[in-house]
């Protein structure tokens, strides 16, 4: 399966996890290669900026992709930046209206025209001044399960239907690994 995941040569898939984040965090620091991606159905943990809590429910999609990047330090905040930019893309490929809320939100207009958070991003890096020796950008999609309706959204409740994780997944990978190569 890796092989078919766009930017993905090592696949390590959990049912349940404390953070996509954290797992990724430890491969990364054991030396795994570049292109790892921690996929769990369930996290117990989840995590988004400033130690924020990510509702985990089954239905979202949670993962955490390690890169080893080949930028200066100094392009993380734009390249963290792009990776918000490719996840809305990515999410407006299923028929929704989406817009980046900095540096790490992906809002989705509703129906009733109030925009909701769908994707939450968080870029975590090791490294030093001069080099980075890895990056994990985890990303949590509401893709079919039930977020809090007064702040969030998900796939299913802007289309009235399941979308499923894979093609979401694929979407999301396919744009990143363009705005990684730009």
């Amino acid at each position: 399966m890796p092989s078919r995941l766009p930017g993905v040569r090592r696949l390590v898939r959990l049912s349940t996890t404390s953070s996509t984040q954290s797992v990724a965090r430890g491969l990364a620091d054991e030396g795994a290669p570049d292109g790892t991606l921690v996929w769990a159905l369930r996290q117990s943990m989840g995590r988004g900026r400033m130690g924020r809590r990510w509702r985990s429910a089954p239905g979202g999609l949670y993962v955490s992709w390690l890169i080893r990047p080949r930028f200066a330090p100094e392009k993380l905040a734009d390249f963290s930046l792009a990776c918000g930019a490719a996840a809305a893309a990515a999410l407006r490929e299923f028929g929704v209206e989406t817009a980046v809320k900095p540096p790490n939100d992906v809002l989705a207009r509703g129906a009733d025209g109030r925009w909701r958070k769908l994707c939450g991003i968080l870029c975590e890096a090791s490294g030093d001044s001069k080099d980075l020796h890895w990056l994990v950008v985890g990303i949590g999609v509401n893709v079919d399960n039930d977020p809090p309706l007064k702040r969030a959204t998900s796939l299913k409740a802007l289309t009235g239907r399941k979308t499923g994780l894979e093609p979401v997944l694929r979407a999301l990978l396919r744009r990143l690994a363009r705005a990684r190569r730009a």
